[in-house]
């Protein structure tokens, strides 16, 4: 946690439901909301992966020529010194 804060206005049921969280997880309401923040992250950051991957399956070329350099990145011998 950082050493500076702010305070935020939330409706009595969210601070319900983030003290629900953070009891469960034995976490500060702090640790649990730090938490819930970087699972939305990670969250949009997938669905906007997927979304681009459906925009390149949509195009047969462009998704060819993504899984021919996906093969080449995921088949590459990383353990090479040449």
């Amino acid at each position: 946690m950082t050493s500076k804060s702010t305070t935020i206005r939330v409706s009595i049921d969210q601070r319900s439901r983030l003290r629900t969280l953070a009891e469960e997880r034995n976490a500060s309401l702090a640790a649990t909301l730090d938490a819930a923040l970087e699972a939305l992250r990670r969250d949009d950051f997938y669905r906007r992966m997927a979304d681009a991957e459906d925009r390149l399956r949509s195009d047969p070329d462009a998704w060819a020529s993504y899984q021919r350099e996906r093969g080449e990145w995921l088949d590459a011998d990383l353990g090479s010194t040449e």
